[in-house]
């Protein structure tokens, strides 16, 4: 009889080291759509920064002629924040299939 009482008693606590987990695993889960959510939002800006260093920016260029025109083009700004967009957007759906892959 003392054998079965240490069985539930283990049983009790397995089911809540199983609740702990699931809702630890959930909280990880939900930081990491919110990591992805922001790189989402922040990839254009994370991408020209990675492009061009901060002290080559069309800020600090402005007055530097041919380069700071060229770094200053609306378009090219435009182009290049696509570009950083579709980039971000298939890496990081490229990480979520991994991660589902891993996952089940």
């Amino acid at each position: 009889m003392a054998s079965d009482n240490k069985s539930a008693r283990s049983l009790d606590a397995l089911d809540k080291d199983i609740r702990r987990l699931q809702e630890k695993a959930k909280k990880l889960e939900d930081e990491i759509d919110n990591n992805f959510s922001y790189l989402q939002q922040h990839s254009a800006a994370l991408f020209i920064n990675s492009l061009f260093p901060k002290k080559s920016r069309k800020e600090d260029l402005a007055d530097e002629g041919l380069l700071g025109v060229f770094l200053q083009n609306e378009r090219l700004s435009n182009a290049l924040n696509k570009l950083a967009t579709r980039a971000v957007k298939r890496v990081s759906d490229l990480v979520n299939k991994l991660i589902d892959k891993w996952i089940d």
